[in-house]
Parts: structure tokens; sequence; C-alpha cells
């Protein structure tokens, strides 16, 4: 994956809701500070129990981030894409990291220093105000996501899921809304709580009824109104 140059770095700051809200001279004094990283498809690029160094912008690719249980049971809290932050909390508290993240893809991510963007918080509130709201966004999803578990059944929780994937990272084509996310059966049966044989049942099941398509193998959705009344 090309590495963006410095115009498309300022364009993606400035799409993110951490960062919209600053001036463009506070977007390249972070940009000044920081450095850029690429991480392979596959790789790890923060662990739980790493010391919080610093905050990660995904300037491109996408990014799982997950937990394992102590039973070995992994559990995807979300899919993250360009403009969206890694490790805010720990950048914010000292704490170590709280959740594993991983590459779907070929990733640049943009790297910002702990006490340097202490630096910057302290003299911006407009910033400290966003990542207030960036932390809660992320807080709100998580607890959305137990909900359905706990509540949803999986043909509900599923739709539910490709439903968000197509509104956060849709890409529009003549027969439906394509998931630009590469997702594996592993990863969506992770991300809903539910076995692999189950979910791929189900997404085989709403492919005959055309309710999903293929497209470069990415999921289409079709009809989004019969996903969203899927039991």
């Amino acid at each position: 994956m090309k590495v963006a140059d410095a115009a498309e770095r300022r364009a993606i700051l400035t799409r993110s809701p951490l960062f919209q809200a600053l001036q463009p001279e506070e977007i390249d004094a972070i940009l000044s500070r920081a450095s850029v990283r690429r991480v392979g498809k596959g790789e790890t690029i923060l662990s739980r129990g790493d010391p919080g160094t610093g905050m990660l912008v995904i300037l491109g690719g996408q990014v799982r981030v997950s937990v394992v249980s102590e039973e070995g049971k992994e559990v995807t809290l979300g899919v993250l894409g360009p403009g969206e932050v890694l490790g805010e909390m720990s950048l914010l508290d000292g704490e170590d990291c709280s959740a594993d993240a991983a590459a779907i893809e070929d990733c640049v991510l943009l790297f910002v220093d702990r006490g340097q963007f202490f630096r910057l918080l302290r003299a911006s509130s407009d910033m400290c105000l966003r990542l207030l709201s960036v932390l809660t966004r992320r807080l709100r999803r998580s607890n959305s996501a137990l909900e359905d578990m706990a509540l949803l059944d999986l043909p509900t929780r599923l739709g539910r899921l490709l439903l968000r994937l197509a509104h956060d990272y849709g890409c529009a084509t003549p027969i439906g809304t394509r998931i630009e996310v590469k997702l594996s059966q592993k990863d969506l049966s992770t991300l809903v709580g539910g076995s692999r044989e189950k979910v791929n049942r189900q997404l085989r099941e709403w492919e005959d009824e055309g309710l999903l398509g293929k497209d470069a193998g990415r999921i289409v959705v079709r009809k989004p109104e019969l996903l969203a009344r899927a039991e």
C-alpha cells in the first residue's frame, strides 16, 4: 500500500471525528510530530498489555480490534478504517493497552507520541472535547454489541452487523452496497458471537433469497430493508 503523502495525511486527519474541529495549523502541528508506520496484512499492531506510548491514526487499510478470554475465545470489538484511532485510552490514562489490534489488510498508520500529543491537548480544548466524543462513541459501540449478543438471535445480530458495515464502509454498485471490508467467516462469527458454521449457513440462505450478493470477494447488501427485518 502506498504511503499517503502530506496532503493526503492532512485530508484524512481533517475528516477524522477526532481532528475535524481543529484549525489547519493544529493539524499541521500533529503531522509535524508524527511518524508513519506500515503494517502488513495479518500482522499484530497492538497487543493487550502493551505499554501506552502513543496513539495510532489509520491512514489506510482496515484494523480488527479484539479481546481473548481466559478460555481462549476471541471476541471482535470492532473494525476500524481510515481516520479512526487506536490506543486512545492508553494514551490518556497511561495504562497498558486493553485490547488486541491486527491488520485485516495492509495498513498505513500515523503514530503520535504520548508526550507530544499531551502538549497539543493542553493547547486545544476543542481537541479534548473531540477525544471525549470518540471515546464515548467507542464505548457505546461496545455496549451495543454486548447488548445484541445477550438479547438478539444470530440472524438479527448478523443482519444488524452487515447493515452497520454497509453504512460505515459501503460503496454503491449497480447491484447494491458493497462492503469494502473483506471479512472472513471467522471475522463475522466473532463479531456476532456465533459459530462459523451457523454464520456461513445464514449467509448462504440470504444469498439464495437475494438479500445479499458477492462482488470481487466482498459482500454486497442488495435488499437492506429485508435484511433489517431478518430474524
